[in-house]
């Protein structure tokens, strides 16, 4: 019996996603919320938190897609309580009391494994976790393919996860990317509203005072509390700079830290460097010229107490480029 079937028991059920939801954390919620629905299953999409939903492309995903999500400070009654793209107890979800919990997601575990928790930090997006639970419940399948509204919701969550689909390079999420792939107008207009003034502005910010190690010739930006897609976007111009081999951006997510890596010479391919810079602390991968990855916070925490993320990086990079 696939995950989701499981939850078939349940009469009343609330999604719950993190705070600030992004595309990714609505996509993988309205995906469950679909198949529910498809078996009578009371069931809403929730989120929390001190702000709701202001960003322009998120405003229009909701409204082209039709997904009902809604903010929310007291949880009404319901038998389960399924966190997707969050984990119970993370700084970044809402906390709501309910007898009965359950998860999705694909960020590092913070807790040990359940019947009730589907996790799994080998995926780069929480939309190609569903859309694989849905390719597998009964015998049939659910074919996400023929619901396009659905479909543009997992592009965009995965895009948006992936620095524009740039830092993409774990298997699973290809083959999603590859199978809904469809010519969208409303992706392709998502994609062109994905960066709001704000953005902008972090991005200046996170180029000017970008670090520069004249001896090894590699670009360090610090974006703090950056969307993922706007990361690709600055990871591209500064690879730009004619004396920088390697570019590294990073910005702060809830299990650590996103990292996407450009390479602009053959002696340090991005993937190979993404995976070095990763070892040990998370996992790094891609192509040779755009890669990324992710730095877990608890494997930081266990092996270089007390250091900022940006000496972290620079004491590997100093190993890395010789």
């Amino acid at each position: 019996m696939g995950f989701l079937n499981q939850l078939l028991k349940y009469k009343n059920i609330c999604i719950q996603c993190h705070n600030s939801p992004d595309a990714d954390a609505l996509a993988a919620a309205y995906g469950v919320y679909t198949y529910l629905k498809l078996h009578d299953i009371n069931v809403s999409i929730i989120y929390s938190g001190d702000y709701e939903i202001q960003k322009k492309d998120l405003l229009y995903m909701i409204d082209i897609c039709e997904i009902p999500v809604e903010y929310i400070k007291e949880l009404p009654k319901t038998d389960l309580l399924l966190l997707v793209d969050g984990q119970y107890g993370r700084g970044n979800v809402y906390r709501f009391e309910a007898d009965n919990i359950a998860m999705i997601d694909h960020h590092m575990p913070s807790m040990k494994k359940t019947e009730n928790a589907f996790i799994d930090y080998s995926y780069q997006s929480c939309s190609t976790i569903v859309w694989e639970l849905l390719k597998e419940v009964k015998e049939e399948g659910y074919d996400v393919k023929a619901n396009e509204k659905l479909s543009i919701a997992f592009l965009y969550g995965l895009y948006t996860d992936t620095s524009s689909y740039v830092d993409l390079y774990k298997k699973h999420d290809i083959a999603m990317r590859d199978e809904l792939s469809k010519d969208y107008p409303e992706l392709e207009r998502l994609k062109k509203s994905s960066m709001s003034l704000e953005d902008l502005m972090i991005a200046g910010e996170a180029l000017y005072h970008a670090y520069f190690d004249k001896e090894k010739q590699y670009l360090l930006i610090s974006a703090m509390h950056c969307e993922q897609s706007v990361l690709g976007i600055i990871g591209d111009m500064a690879i730009k700079v004619d004396v920088a081999k390697v570019s590294i951006a990073y910005t702060d997510i809830d299990s650590g830290y996103q990292v996407s890596i450009r390479s602009a010479d053959r002696e340090y391919l991005a993937n190979e460097v993404a995976e070095k810079l990763c070892d040990g602390i998370g996992s790094g991968g891609g192509h040779i010229d755009k890669a990324g990855g992710v730095i877990s916070r608890d494997c930081i925490c266990e092996s270089y107490a007390g250091w900022e993320i940006a000496d972290i990086i620079k004491e590997r990079m100093e190993k890395i480029m010789k």
